[in-house]
């Protein structure tokens, strides 16, 4: 799971996805990129080791880690295996050649963990890289293997068994242990961490984890869940590569490549400092002959370019330094395509029709910024916004309008909660009704008190987001309303909305099956704490960027993440939806039921695009690269034979 699944770095603006935005001046890091080729160790750090620090961690919380032996398992347990389940890939996918991609920003540091950790590479090194205990199928409704062979649940749905699989080994060699398991909670709960939401998930939703064997052992939640599985599982954590993990965690470990369970690794002595990050698929990879990961990560290299500009990695692509593009916005898939290299065949366009929670791009208003606290303000800002012309004009009818911030969710998204459409007249009536009543000579509205209805939107300064906001703002001002557009780098937009000082922002958060979160998002706890003192103070690097508190949500949020069946989280899932929605924080933008991308055509897909259940073309890891059409295209370039235009619509998984 990643850390709060948060402000999306999949920027449409450049058809870029990415995860927190996080772009960092390269000239801000250098003194780090310094260290980078060098992440083991360095002479800054004294030595440490923190085995007896762990080990009696351990000992001091006998109920949480507990030591047992086979004869304890439960007799009555069925185990499973996903045996009889389809196999996931193209059987046609072949290994080698280098996959050239792009990236919009160094990382701030190679932790996935931790300050920064959630940043714009986090997914392109970790999350679309590791292997979970068991996981999804990407195509069907079903579990299958992952980093254990089999699993079972217990009768009471609070506890699952995992059975490691025989000769699993991280990327260094080295043997994964139930141990690591351990380690995972004992790094995750420590405030060294630094990172508040892992200390919250790990301190609260697990209850206990048990060795029975070397390769068995169980995790147990606190209470029943509709499907415990996607509770239960964790990542394994190498002991010694944490065995110096301590009270500067985030600088020791900064620069450090973490042993990794996944099929690619971070090559330090292929990074170059600002410029590119290679990583390389592991050597006797434990998973490579196994079923369903066998023709999946396929070849040998992935390397991403650091390119700031989208138009500037657009050339990039046409001269084939770049294997692949995505077409998101209009100008990338029509107007920037209107060229040789696919008229004749050499790029190929592809449609892609997915199944998978929507990113959830929307503007969203910090409550903690008066006059933001005044709900018909909120709701006139949310009349104000013309979402409609957006979608017509800048994406030219590509994109709908996304009706809520729970959407994609299947029965548990309320079809009864609809977007604001926009309304400068019923906007008026919500701004007077909290008292801005006169207009100026510029045409914002004011209180009695002269105060301006004047709001700073937030940003990225990338791509045509600005001209989209500025469209917006032009529209806004028809209903009295003033918003000042403020385009941030990446990392400084990531700053301003982790510290909760931002008044309006304009963003992109994850989601992932199999329910809405709402905890995350609007929760109290994630906005304010009591200090000692009884002060309340702001809680930072949280995804509240609304800064939502309020008591009787905070019950219903509760009950949903402590709900049993899936009726009570379809039940609680609704009604948290209308209230949200009520609340007018959280302004939907837009969203589509297909992604577009373009690929040289050696870069192949399998027949049907790519995963059902994909959130994004590379996430699945299912292309793979055809050296011997890449020498013929290039010959045919030379000679300027046409192949014909191609254009693929895969639509097996189309919603009806």
């Amino acid at each position: 799971m990643s850390r709060r699944q948060q402000i999306l770095k999949r920027q449409e603006a450049d058809g870029r996805k990415w995860r927190v935005p996080m772009r960092c001046l390269v000239g801000c890091l250098l003194p780090w990129v310094l260290l980078a080729c060098d992440s083991k160790k360095d002479d800054r750090f004294p030595p440490y080791d923190n085995t007896a620090e762990v080990e009696g961690y351990w000992k001091a919380n006998p109920d949480f880690f507990q030591w047992k032996t086979e004869a304890d398992l439960p007799k009555n347990l069925k185990w499973e295996d996903g045996a009889d389940v389809p196999e996931f890939g193209d059987p046609r996918a072949v290994k080698g050649g280098t996959f050239h991609d792009y990236t919009l920003s160094y990382p701030p540091t190679f932790r996935h963990v931790g300050p920064d950790g959630n940043n714009s590479f986090r997914s392109e090194h970790w999350d679309n890289i590791t292997i979970s205990l068991i996981t999804r199928h990407p195509n069907e409704d079903v579990w299958i293997p992952g980093l254990a062979e089999a699993w079972a649940v217990s009768e009471d749905r609070k506890t699952v068994f995992f059975r490691l699989q025989p000769n699993l080994t991280y990327s260094d060699g080295k043997p994964v242990e139930v141990e690591d398991f351990f380690m995972t909670f004992y790094i995750m709960r420590s405030p060294y961490l630094q990172d508040p939401w892992y200390n919250d998930w790990y301190t609260k939703e697990f209850k206990s984890i048990t060795k029975y064997t070397d390769r068995i052992f169980a995790v147990s939640i606190p209470e029943a869940k509709p499907d415990p599985i996607w509770y239960a599982t964790l990542p394994p954590s190498q002991r010694e590569f944490y065995r110096e993990y301590g009270a500067d965690f985030p600088a020791r470990y900064q620069w450090r490549v973490e042993p990794t369970v996944g099929a690619y690794e971070i090559l330090l002595d292929r990074v170059k400092r600002g410029r590119s990050i290679t990583l390389g698929r592991v050597k006797d990879w434990w998973a490579k002959d196994k079923k369903n990961y066998r023709y999946l990560f396929n070849p040998d290299f992935v390397e991403y370019k650091v390119i700031n500009s989208p138009d500037k990695a657009f050339e990039m692509f046409r001269q084939h330094q770049l294997d692949f593009f995505l077409g998101g916005l209009p100008i990338y898939w029509y107007d920037k395509t209107e060229i040789p290299e696919v008229y004749r065949g050499y790029i190929e366009r592809h449609v892609f029709y997915n199944q998978y929670p929507q990113v959830t791009w929307g503007v969203y208003l910090n409550e903690s910024k008066p006059p933001l606290n005044n709900q018909d303000v909120r709701i006139g800002i949310n009349y104000a916004l013309d979402f409609k012309t957006v979608i017509e004009v800048d994406f030219r009818g590509d994109k709908t309008r996304m009706q809520s911030t729970s959407a994609g969710f299947g029965k548990f998204t309320n079809p009864e909660v609809r977007a604001k459409p926009y309304d400068p007249a019923k906007a008026r009536e919500y701004f007077a009704k909290a008292g801005y009543t006169k207009a100026g000579k510029d045409g914002v509205l004011v209180n009695a008190k002269g105060k301006r209805l004047s709001f700073t939107l937030s940003t990225f300064n990338s791509g045509p987001i600005v001209p989209i906001m500025l469209r917006l703002k032009e529209a806004a001002l028809k209903a009295g309303l003033e918003i000042i557009v403020e385009g941030l780098d990446g990392t400084q937009l990531y700053k301003k909305l982790d510290q909760k000082n931002h008044e309006l922002a304009f963003a992109g958060f994850g989601a992932q099956p199999p329910y809405p979160r709402y905890w995350d998002f609007f929760h109290s706890t994630n906005a304010y704490k009591t200090d000692k003192d009884g002060q309340r103070k702001v809680v930072t690097d949280t995804n509240n960027i609304t800064m939502t508190a309020d008591p009787e949500l905070d019950l219903l949020i509760d009950l949903h993440r402590n709900a049993k069946t899936e009726d009570e989280v379809k039940d609680l899932s609704w009604k948290l939806a209308k209230l949200i929605e009520e609340r007018g924080n959280s302004i939907p933008a837009w969203e589509s039921p297909f992604y577009r991308y373009l690929t040289w055509r050696w870069v192949r897909w399998p027949k049907e695009g790519n995963a059902k259940k994909s959130q994004m073309p590379l996430d699945a890891y299912m292309f793979w690269i055809d050296e011997a059409m890449k020498q013929k295209t290039l010959e045919a370039m030379s000679e300027g034979e046409d192949f014909g235009e191609k254009l693929f619509i895969h639509d097996d998984f189309k919603m009806p």
